[in-house]
């Protein structure tokens, strides 16, 4: 229980992950908070962050939570981890305008939405859901790291417009067709990509076609381009 810690001043640092916590109480009076860490506990809910304006960073991963909700008064919030919990809806997220960075990895999604008012994005991730479409990204001019890997996607769609992206994880998806890669032709800056596990690894010309493609690579999977 974090019963005692209203009574520690100025505090703007907590890490109480590993614990087996279930809910997030007690800290209306440590309005000064900044990062907040939960990892591993068994929390299944999001509450009791009324009064914390000025957190900056929430980390939420590996607990209980099925639903986003009640983060409307983090006006400041830069960076929200959520991975490994049982969340099945990406909502409730327009709340969250300075938002630079959101990790819903392994977790139950399976639509692509609710992204639109989040244009300060630079950094998504969503790997290993069951995100069968891309779409919703198109606002998203300011992401450079998009992970989708290992969901259940077979088409490149939606990407044209993200043209700073720098890293696309994609391994483990079920995309068939290598002219899906020109999504990323305007990505001039884009470093690495991930596409193992996908049916188009196959071709045995694929690395070069990925390099011929998209000339600013310098990674293919895991390995450096030569």
């Amino acid at each position: 229980r974090s019963s005692d810690l209203g009574e520690v001043k100025h505090l703007k640092f907590l890490d109480l992950s590993y614990n087996a916590l279930r809910v997030v109480e007690n800290l209306e009076e440590n309005t000064e908070l900044e990062k907040m860490f939960f990892v591993s506990n068994k929390i299944t809910k999001i509450r009791g962050l009324g009064t914390l304006t000025n957190l900056t960073v929430l980390e939420l991963g590996d607990n209980r939570i099925r639903t986003i909700e009640n983060l409307g008064s983090l006006v400041n919030l830069t960076s929200l981890f959520l991975g490994k919990n049982k969340i099945t809806k990406m909502e409730n997220l327009d709340v969250l305008p300075k938002l630079t960075l959101l990790s819903l990895q392994s977790n139950r999604i399976v639509k692509l939405e609710n992204l639109e008012k989040l244009t300060q994005l630079e950094e998504l991730y969503l790997s290993h859901n069951g995100i069968e479409v891309i779409e919703g990204l198109e606002t998203l001019t300011e992401l450079t790291t998009l992970d989708l890997a290992g969901n259940r996607i077979h088409k490149l769609t939606g990407l044209t417009a993200l043209t700073k992206l720098e890293d696309f994880w994609f391994n483990d998806n079920s995309l068939e067709m290598f002219s899906d890669v020109d999504q990323l032709r305007g990505a001039t800056r884009l470093q690495t990509v991930y596409f193992i596990g996908n049916p188009i690894t196959k071709d045995g010309a694929y690395r070069r076609k990925l390099k011929l493609a998209l000339p600013s690579l310098t990674q293919i999977d895991a390995t450096r381009c030569v």
